[in-house]
């Protein structure tokens, strides 16, 4: 049978909008035949590692995530057709670099794309966002993006640059004035307390970042712009192509500061990277469109009631700890799954015992909510209300003699 590579889909011109799977995507064909291999447009939920690309081979019956895996893989478990036309025949020292270059793109040029296209609120808004839209299929764009996008984030958390997030910056302001208001300062409206604006108040976050953001930029680009990458291995020269095609990447992309410092200061890198597309996917602007793609839904993780499954597994990861329980019985309910696809016997499954402690926590915790309901507000007045004491003198006349009569006798 042939391989299926699990990949994000098309965007931005490109055979998909993450780098990893432009990477795979190039290596395969330009390595197998295309009878040998198929491309699947997916999403990390569909796969059991939760991570694309996703290489299934159903020789060895084993799933493989990540593109340094997928070459290893693809080297020691060749499909008929493989063929790695690296010229010259690497030597040791050029393999080493390749792996080296390759670890470096992954591990720094990752987080300056996600400050691009993912952590940049413009542009995220404006192009990242409307390409999931387009790439994922009804429901999954409820979820699936939202979920990419802190994954991403936090893979640029280290370099400090959160203020491109404007939906922060603004939920962070409005928390501090509600702040200011419960301490009892005067709230004054701002367009009373607002002066003449300066160029600092006109500037956008990213406008206000550029100079850093370049020197970023620069700290990667300095190194990888400077690598003889035609001497390297082919897997090397792929994964260039993968992630500099994202970061030169200015179509619909309103803050293009990535794709200016790069084509501006670094055009040899450039139009390698170009020579290497056309190479690879052929002369016209979306050559990649010949490779062997099939329908997701022609396959075993295919569509239907399998999305909303997706989607439900999405909306459970949002649960605070219930979210995190979910997310580890999941993955261990898809391994399993892998292991006895391959023939390895398991033990008894732990569905039930975590079943039945997501249920009665679910239930200790709506109890809880509905006892804090029925509790008196922190502050409130509380009164008592006590029961009236009827006697013979709270009968008016009639009363009293009868009083009367009783105190007699």
């Amino acid at each position: 049978m042939a391989l299926q590579l699990y990949v994000w889909g098309p965007a931005f011109g490109l055979p998909s909008i993450d780098a990893e799977c432009i990477a795979a995507i190039a290596y395969l064909a330009q390595t197998t035949s295309k009878a040998d291999y198929q491309l699947i447009q997916s999403s990390p939920s569909a796969v059991p590692t939760h991570h694309l690309p996703a290489l299934h081979d159903p020789s060895t019956r084993t799933w493989i995530s990540g593109y340094t895996s997928i070459l290893r893989h693809l080297q020691t478990h060749p499909p008929p057709s493989f063929h790695d036309a690296t010229f010259p025949p690497p030597t040791p020292t050029i393999q080493a670099d390749s792996k080296a270059y390759t670890t470096f793109l992954s591990a720094n040029a990752t987080p300056l794309i996600a400050l691009y296209l993912y952590v940049s609120s413009a542009n995220w808004a404006a192009s990242t966002r409307p390409a999931y839209s387009k790439i994922l299929p009804m429901p999954l764009p409820w979820t699936e993006p939202a979920q990419l996008r802190q994954t991403m984030s936090a893979r640029a958390e280290h370099l400090g640059m959160s203020s491109l997030d404007t939906d922060v910056e603004t939920e962070k302001e409005e928390q501090e004035a509600a702040a200011a208001r419960r301490a009892g300062w005067i709230s004054i409206p701002a367009s009373l307390t607002r002066g003449p604006s300066t160029v600092g108040e006109v500037m956008t976050p990213e406008e206000k970042r550029r100079i850093k953001l370049e020197w970023l930029a620069k700290d990667v680009l300095d190194v990888i712009g400077e690598v003889e990458w035609a001497k390297l291995t082919m897997g090397a020269r792929c994964a260039v192509l993968g992630w500099v095609s994202l970061m030169i990447v200015d179509e619909g992309v309103p803050r293009r500061w990535l794709a200016e410092v790069t084509r501006q200061k670094y055009t040899g890198l450039v139009e390698f990277v170009e020579d290497c597309r056309r190479e690879t996917f052929g002369p016209g602007p979306r050559g990649w469109e010949s490779l062997p793609w099939v329908d997701e839904g022609t396959e075993a993780h295919g569509l239907g009631l399998k999305l909303y499954q997706r989607l439900g597994h999405g909306v459970m990861y949002e649960v605070p700890w219930i979210g995190e329980v979910w997310r580890r019985w999941w993955a261990e309910k898809r391994r399993r799954q892998v292991l006895e696809y391959k023939g390895v016997k398991q033990g008894p499954s732990r569905d039930r015992l975590v079943f039945a402690g997501l249920g009665i926590t679910v239930l200790t915790m709506g109890a809880a909510i509905w006892y804090w309901q029925t509790l008196p507000r922190f502050g409130a007045l509380v009164q008592r209300w006590d029961q009236p004491i009827h006697a013979v003198g709270g009968l008016g006349a009639a009363g009293a003699f009868l009083s009367s009569m009783f105190d007699e006798l």
